[in-house]
């Protein structure tokens, strides 16, 4: 499935933002403006609009040299500062997520996930996903323009404002040197999307910590402060969002900091965190369990034969991933569950067959051990009844049939485990047919 939550090149932090006068956007290199090393011009010279932007340049100038000194690397460049109303900044993040999701590949994750049951049926995942990265932005970083992006409807910034330009800063921090923005990029045209989603918990997580080092330095009544301001938060979308959703978008944050901070704090430093952008997680599994990121435990290869479906084109394959797994679960079994069955993963490979309107799916999964491969068999079994429109269960001494208005299949053997699910039952049992072994 198609990361949508996860391949947006922008990275946005959220929190209440009052709206106030609209301002025109103004690009700026930031440290053009810094007030060590250029002149201040008099008050007598600049209109009220220059004095309003300068103010916020002086302050976010500071933040700078705050994330340099906290992150412990500098600029290579002069990070890029655009100026915005809260209109344009709306404007802004839903043109990038418009941008970088393409129609054609939300109809197919809708159609899927509407299959798997992980969204309600009639679900419109391009409003979703507007709303959601949409819903009181502060501020963000855009990895494509290389731009820090910041609503400027106040002359001071608020103390919840300078701890996500701290995040969002060190964001452009590290793209600058290590470049991974462009590095996203080329896994998600490779469709490598659980490799992707490792490495964003790792630009996420680094950009956590380093705003709670930034916080940890604030006097206690500017902490507070940030933290009153996090209480009043309008979430109301996101806790509207299904929980599959939601645990997808907090993942790179909770997570990746869960590992950086691991990193960090043995004595390692901020070097050992950059030597995690070096050689970066390869799988979310890596991600969820640090000691098998610091052995950099591969994923077993796992491949799938020909599945040459008529009337269906396979527009997607890739690696489901010990995430998508985990909080599949997780919506429907509960967390125990979830985390029992998904522990276990020692690689997979799906496929996403599409006729343009209906979804067939595919998966190979291979546990570390028979038990593991045992565990994910009954959690996909007890999913399927739970979540997916199926009334009727047959075990044909090869697998477990599902049917009803779709169709699923579960079967094992020794540490393999096969997973089919279509829209159409007729449809399902034929593709299951490309799969003798099971």
């Amino acid at each position: 499935m198609r990361r949508s939550l996860t391949l947006l090149a922008l990275s946005v932090a959220v929190a209440s933002c009052a709206a106030t006068q609209p301002e025109v956007a103004t690009t700026t290199p930031v440290s053009s403006v810094a007030p060590s090393t250029q002149p201040t011009p008099s008050t007598a010279t600049l209109d009220p609009k220059s004095l309003h932007e300068q103010a916020l340049l002086d302050q976010i100038a500071e933040l700078i040299s705050q994330t340099e000194q906290i992150r412990e690397l500098d600029f290579l460049a002069e990070p890029t500062l655009t100026l915005v109303d809260d209109a344009e900044l709306e404007q802004r993040v839903r043109g990038l997520i418009d941008e970088n999701i393409d129609p054609d590949e939300i109809a197919r994750d809708t159609a899927l996930e509407e299959l798997l049951g992980l969204i309600p049926e009639g679900t419109d995942l391009l409003d979703l996903y507007r709303d959601l990265y949409g819903e009181q932005v502060l501020g963000y970083y855009d990895g494509e323009t290389k731009e820090l992006v910041v609503p400027s409807n106040e002359d001071e910034l608020s103390a919840a404002q300078k701890v996500t330009l701290v995040h969002e800063l060190t964001h452009a921090l590290t793209d600058q040197h290590y470049g991974f923005s462009d590095v996203a990029d080329g896994l998600d045209e490779a469709q490598r999307f659980d490799e992707l989603s490792a490495l964003q918990a790792v630009t996420e997580g680094d950009a956590t910590l380093t705003e709670l080092h930034y916080v940890a330095g604030l006097p206690s009544d500017v902490q507070q402060e940030v933290i009153a301001g996090s209480f009043n938060q309008d979430t109301s979308v996101f806790d509207a969002a299904p929980s599959f959703i939601q645990d997808l978008l907090v993942f790179p944050y909770n997570a990746g900091f869960t590992l950086l901070n691991g990193l960090w704090s043995p004595g390692g430093g901020f070097d050992a965190m950059n030597d995690a952008y070096v050689d970066s997680p390869t799988t979310t599994e890596q991600v969820m369990h640090p000691d098998k990121f610091a052995v950099r435990e591969p994923a077993a290869a796992v491949s799938l034969p020909d599945t040459p479906l008529e009337g269906y084109e396979a527009v997607e394959e890739s690696v489901w991933g010990e995430l998508i797994f985990k909080v599949m679960f997780n919506q429907e079994l509960g967390a125990s569950v979830a985390d029992t069955a998904a522990a276990g993963w020692g690689g997979d490979q799906y496929r996403l067959l599409w006729n343009g309107e209906n979804a067939a799916f595919v998966l190979t999964y291979v546990g570390d051990t028979e038990t593991d491969a045992n565990e994910l068999q009954e959690a996909l079994v007890a999913y399927v009844l739970a979540a997916m429109d199926v009334s009727r269960s047959r075990d044909d001494g090869n697998g477990v049939a599902l049917t009803g208005n779709a169709y699923a299949f579960v079967s094992r053997v020794a540490d393999r485990v096969v997973f089919v699910a279509a829209d159409d039952p007729v449809v399902g049992a034929s593709l299951r047919s490309f799969l003798p072994d099971f």
